[in-house]
Formats: structure tokens, C-alpha cells, sequence
């Protein structure tokens, strides 16, 4: 195929190259320039460090094969999805192609969905809310795929970001809460949600800058190959997500299952089941 530069409206005024996808037409192209490692992938960096998102879901449930008895389907809804995103991620970075950012973003609004009902139905055996909250959530995710896949523009890209942070910020604030409540005595939990959740945040931070400064990051040397979404938003999300759920699949089992588990381990932290309780 001819590869030659083009403009894109979506760019940020970034020249880009029109490889092996064509032109992109994603509601966004990230301030990575595209096709500047090979014809055949659009954001080279954005879509490798897009695997360490897929690593954060699948790494959890590699770790703790001795617990999989242990594991409620919403953890291992949580844990999957968020390797979902990753993969969809990758596709949408390797593209640039809106079917392919719908595989990123809808994904993403599921997996913020689950993450919150994890967070509203922690602390008792049984379920809180039932099945109300269950439906209401998928009415809602359901409504929130609808109105981020059938439009374009700048509604879709609104219209994506204000459904995914109408349950984000509710559920960090759960997750602020969650931690600023443990027992001094948690030590290590405490350590390992405060990591997770200033991580989380300060990718949010990076995501911003490199959203609304790409003119002058680009001024920087070899900007694209280690540009701050690829090497500050994914990264930092990565291990916020893994810190996080891992953090509070731990409290649920010890806390509230009762079920005698220690958390062990800096990098990654990981369960192992306390023989000396069983």
C-alpha cells in the first residue's frame, strides 16, 4: 500500500500517516503520530502498552489458580473485562478505526460497571441491593453502549466520557472511602489501595496533559515512542486497576467471608491461603 502524510481533523494538527488502516476515523487520534514504526499498526506505543491493561485482568487470575474456588463472578467478571478493554484497546490504537475504538470504549463503560457493583455490595455476604441494582446497572450500560456507538463527532466523544465518569468518580470515591475506613491494624491492605488508587489518579492527570498539550509534548525529543498515554495513562492504570481489585477481592474474602488469606508480595502483591488458620 502507499503510505503517504495526511492531516486528520481528529489529529490535534499532529501530520499523520495514512498506513495499512487508512485514514483514521476514530472520534480521536492520540498525540502518538501514526505509522512512524510500521505501515501495519497506527499508535506502535499506545498499542503495545494497551497489553499491560489486558496483563492487569488476566494476571490476577494466573496468580490465584489455587482460589479460583474462591473467586464470585464479579470478581471474575471484573478480572476479564478489564482484559477485554486491554485487547480493545489494542485494536482501537492499532487502527484507529471507530468499530474498533466501540471494542475499547464499550468495553470500558461494562467494566466501570462491574468494578461499582463489586464496590456497593463488598461488605455483606449476601447481596445488598439484588437484583434491582443488577438490572438497573445493565439498563444503564446497555444505554451507555448505545448512546457512545451511534454517534460521531464530538457528541460521541462526549457523550462516551460523561456515561464512563458518571460511574468512575462515584466509584473512586467508594474506593477512597473503602481504604480511609480499614483497620490500622490492615496495614498492608491500606498500602496496597492507597498505591492503587493515587496511581489511578495521577494517570487521569497524564491522560489530561497529553490530551491538551500535544503541541508542545510533541516539541519534546522522540516524543511519539514513549508519548505519556502509552507510558503514563496505560501504565499507571494497569497497576492502579490490579492494585485495586485486588485490594478489595482480599477484604471481601478475609472480612467478610471470613476466609483465612494473606496478602504477601510487593510486585505483583498476590493471596495465598494462611495454612495456619484453615
Amino acid at each position: 500500500r502507499v503510505i503517504c502524510v495526511a492531516m486528520s481533523p481528529q489529529s490535534n494538527g499532529i501530520p499523520s500517516l495514512d498506513g495499512w488502516w487508512g485514514s483514521p476515523t476514530a472520534t480521536i487520534d492520540w498525540c502518538e503520530e501514526n505509522y512512524v514504526v510500521t505501515p501495519y499498526i497506527a499508535e506502535f506505543s499506545n498499542s503495545l502498552s494497551s497489553l499491560l491493561i489486558s496483563a492487569a485482568g488476566l494476571l490476577p487470575l494466573f496468580l490465584h489458580r489455587s482460589l479460583w474456588h474462591l473467586l464470585e463472578t464479579r470478581f471474575l467478571l471484573a478480572f476479564l473485562s478489564v482484559s477485554i478493554v486491554g485487547f480493545g484497546s489494542v485494536a482501537f490504537h492499532g487502527t484507529l478505526q471507530f468499530r474498533h475504538q466501540m471494542w475499547d470504549e464499550v468495553p470500558m463503560l461494562w467494566t466501570v460497571v462491574v468494578i461499582l457493583y463489586c464496590l456497593l455490595e463488598q461488605n455483606t455476604r449476601e447481596p445488598r441491593f439484588g437484583v434491582p441494582l443488577s438490572l438497573g446497572f445493565a439498563a444503564y450500560a446497555l444505554f451507555a453502549t448505545w448512546a457512545t456507538s451511534q454517534q460521531d463527532g464530538s457528541a460521541q466523544w462526549f457523550s462516551f466520557h460523561t456515561l464512563f465518569a458518571a460511574c468512575e468518580l462515584p466509584a473512586l470515591f467508594l474506593v477512597w472511602r473503602f481504604f480511609a475506613g480499614l483497620d490500622s491494624s490492615e496495614v498492608a491492605l491500606r498500602t496496597l489501595m492507597k498505591r492503587g488508587f493515587f496511581a489511578y489518579l495521577f494517570a487521569i492527570v497524564v491522560w489530561l496533559t497529553d490530551l491538551n498539550f500535544c503541541g508542545q509534548l510533541q516539541l519534546l525529543p522522540a516524543y511519539s515512542y514513549w508519548n505519556l498515554h502509552a507510558f503514563g495513562w496505560h501504565v499507571l492504570t494497569s497497576c492502579g486497576l490490579y492494585a485495586m481489585m485486588l485490594g478489595i477481592w482480599y477484604h471481601r474474602l478475609k472480612c467478610v467471608l471470613e476466609v483465612p488469606v494473606r496478602l504477601i508480595g510487593f510486585f505483583p502483591p498476590r493471596l495465598i491461603l494462611d495454612e495456619k488458620q484453615a
